[in-house]
């Protein structure tokens, strides 16, 4: 069998990411670029090797060293673990790579997967993964392939290759309404949630909402007018956190199938309009304006928020597992909440590239790749144990089998009768979390709905516990969302576009919030870093002659 090494190249590039890395150059390591014989039913397990992962691997405030017995056990490896905060991840990863301190395994988001290849920081999987034992199950989704090509990425040799593996979909957002605000502004909820609105038409009804509700200062509230936005460092797909405002407009570069050419998104005609419609929302009192500098949690606390004067009646996030969780969390315990269909001028709601398990050109260095992704990551869907505990965590913290009676309590420390339940011996249930026991566990790092290989001939033992909300929303997602194309890494983009992002995200505030005219910021936007964006499209139409 033959397995192509690509090149760890010396290949002077700096390391700045889509998102604004720090500058660290790239890897003077060097992969082989001959022909190499693999026998890949022979490779061995690694010895001990370190993995970087976020927040969504179980948090270590919620039973993460019981899951690392539990996955150590079930595998047989020897796994160092390092988890930074989940808000400043990144940082984190930034960090160790410009240090040397560079893990085996990490977890990448799509921007910084296709700028860590380029670099020739990561390793080439494709042969790895034709030659999967996951692969070749025969239990792979119909979109397995789909979601795994957003992973092919240009290497430093400027050849795609797969550099990661996503063991589930990305996700994406939609727009949640609470059913009290539809109803007291004289909707029918069923209604709503059952057609496809227009813009005018949705803009009209978020009015009435206002006018109706005991809010006057806002219908909807987010987490930055661009998602990541409020933190300096925009996060793709970047306007999903507002899609029916932004509905088609381009925050960065795209490739436009039209004129068969790239484009700079940003400064295109869909953009102004868009930023007119949000800094008409703005003045209207329709969306808050303190959504610029807001975290995620803020944005939630105010969907959650007992005073209805205070609170949020619209609010766009993450499909399934989400909806369940904003349905609970919400002050009024008797109120529901619809999920609408993407509106027409939208289309289709984004689903964002998968963030991918990457494996470092450490690895290879130390003979560890292969071992790595035989044993570590091809067992993550092995349709058994080994995926119930990426699923759904460890047995006796997480969920369990035996026979038992589960206790969960409420806010005030008492027993909650509802949610307290007797199991028989053999049924799989969730316990509650480490962390609060007031909440049952639902996921552990891949949600059940997301993953892109079933349990073939034997049965999900989680299956049952899924709410149907969770698997009702996650149906109108899929029907209606469109799978994101990863923008192709240049040299040139990485070099510019952390200069070029800080000065987007700041036209998008001067124009939403009435400091500046769309035409005075953009006046701006074009002196600043024109020339960089000039030199970017240049750069990615080049890749077009390739």
């Amino acid at each position: 069998m033959k397995k192509t090494l690509k090149k760890f190249a010396a290949v002077g590039l700096s390391l700045t990411s889509v998102m604004g890395l720090v500058a660290c150059g790239s890897n003077s390591g060097n992969q082989d670029a001959t022909k190499a014989t693999v026998d890949w039913a022979n490779v061995q397990k690694p010895e001990q090797f370190t993995v970087m992962v976020d927040g969504t691997v179980v948090k270590e405030t919620n039973g993460a060293q019981e899951f690392y017995k539990y996955l150590g056990d079930l595998t047989g490896l020897d796994i160092k673990w390092i988890r930074p905060e989940h808000s400043s991840y990144y940082d984190s990863v930034k960090n160790a790579f410009a240090s040397g301190d560079i893990p085996d395994v990490v977890l990448l988001s799509s921007d910084y997967l296709a700028n860590f290849a380029a670099n020739g920081y990561l390793w080439d999987m494709t042969d790895a993964w034709n030659q999967s034992a996951t692969k070749n199950s025969g239990r792979l989704i119909d979109q397995a392939e789909i979601i795994e090509s957003g992973n092919m990425v240009a290497g430093p040799d400027g050849e795609k290759a797969l550099y990661g593996f996503s063991p589930a979909r990305g996700n994406g957002c939609c727009t949640y309404i609470k059913s009290s605000a539809l109803t007291a502004a004289g909707y029918n909820p069923e209604e709503v949630a059952s057609k496809t609105l227009t813009y005018d038409e949705y803009y009209k009804m978020l009015k009435d909402m206002k006018a109706a509700s005991a809010n006057q200062n806002f219908v909807i509230s987010c987490s930055g007018f661009i998602a990541g936005g409020n933190s300096g460092t925009p996060e793709a797909p970047y306007t999903n956190y507002l899609p029916e405002f932004y509905q088609n407009a381009n925050f960065t570069f795209y490739y436009d199938e039209a004129a068969k050419e790239y484009k700079d998104g940003f400064a295109q005609q869909d953009m102004k309009d868009a930023l007119t419609r949000l800094k008409t929302a703005v003045d209207d009192g329709i969306l808050d304006k303190a959504s610029q500098n807001q975290t995620t949690s803020d944005a939630r606390n105010k969907w959650n928020a007992k005073d209805a004067s205070t609170a949020s009646s619209v609010f766009t996030y993450w499909a399934g597992t989400w909806a369940y969780t904003l349905q609970n969390s919400m002050a009024d315990k008797t109120d529901k909440i619809i999920a609408i269909k993407p509106i027409k001028e939208l289309g289709s709601y984004k689903e964002r590239l998968a963030t991918a398990w990457c494996i470092t050109y450490k690895a290879y260095e130390n003979g560890k790749a292969e071992g790595i992704f035989k044993y570590f990551i091809d067992t993550m869907l092995d349709g058994g144990d080994i995926q119930i505990a990426w699923q759904y965590g460890a047995k006796g913290t997480h969920w369990d089998d035996k026979a038992e009676t589960v206790t969960v309590y409420n806010s005030k420390g008492e027993v909650d009768e509802k949610k307290t339940k007797t199991y028989e011996e053999g049924v799989f249930h969730f316990l509650p979390t480490p962390e609060d026991n007031t909440k049952l566990m639902s996921k552990n790092h891949i949600d059940k709905s997301l993953a892109i290989a079933t349990f073939g001939d034997n049965t999900d033992p989680g299956n049952k516990s899924v709410d149907p909300l969770i698997t009702e929303n996650y149906a109108m997602f899929n029907a209606n969302s469109k799978l994101e194309t990863p923008l192709w890494n240049t040299e040139v983009l990485s070099n510019n576009i952390s200069d070029i992002n800080t000065k987007r995200l700041e036209v998008v505030s001067q124009v939403v919030l009435g400091e500046k005219t769309y035409d005075e910021a953009m006046a701006d936007y074009k002196k600043q870093v024109g020339a960089k964006c000039d030199a970017v499209v240049e750069s990615l139409n080049e890749t077009l002659k390739k």
